[in-house]
């Protein structure tokens, strides 16, 4: 492929991720994509058959820019409440930096779940054995409460994310136009996940 192929090809990606991320699925038009970047609709079907093939590229993208890295952190050689302390961060800055892919990647699962399942699936591999292992240590000397990896994850991932995505509700319920919570949110998700570790 040569670099003039590489950069509509690239071109493509982008706008049809920016439509995808307003429209989802079903509203996204490739008449739409075509237009914004100066393509035809056969120029997209020639780098990607199907609406469908291109909506699981931009999706497949989007799911690792939301959840890549993860297992990096369960593979840091880090005491186990600086562990979760730093996975939070990371999810936090995740949904700061990425609103819209957070809500697109999760809304679009909904869905499309019988489809978009397998992705997630195949994308989102978490190594989590030893931190499951970290855990159930921890709890056997008293040093935190008996969880359940899946327990603790789900909290983790919840506190960080419902913000982003009730994000309309929250600031009209709150009155609050503040685009960005992370530092306001980090010490209280924190104090909410050590207070039910330690209890």
């Amino acid at each position: 492929m040569n670099k003039s192929s590489k950069n509509t090809r690239q071109e493509i990606i982008e706008a049809s991720r920016n439509e995808f991320l307003v429209h989802g699925y079903e509203g996204a038009r490739l008449h739409n994509i075509a237009e914004n970047i100066g393509v035809t609709k056969a120029m997209i079907h020639y780098y990607f058959n199907t609406k469908k093939e291109l909506f699981e590229h931009v999706y497949k993208q989007s799911v690792d820019e939301i959840f890549g890295g993860l297992n990096d952190i369960f593979a840091e050689g880090l005491p186990l409440l600086k562990k979760i302390e730093t996975l939070v961060e990371h999810c936090l800055q995740k949904a700061d930096e990425s609103p819209r892919v957070l809500s697109f990647v999760i809304t679009e699962s909904r869905r499309k779940s019988e489809w978009l399942q397998p992705i997630i699936n195949n994308k989102i591999q978490l190594k989590l054995s030893d931190f499951e292992k970290e855990l159930n240590e921890a709890a056997s000397n008293y040093q935190i409460a008996s969880v359940t990896v899946e327990d603790l994850l789900m909290n983790i991932f919840s506190l960080c994310y419902y913000p982003v995505l009730a994000g309309p509700i929250h600031k009209s319920i709150v009155n609050s136009n503040k685009n960005s919570m992370s530092q306001n949110r980090k010490g209280v998700i924190l104090d909410t996940i050590f207070n039910w570790l330690t209890a």
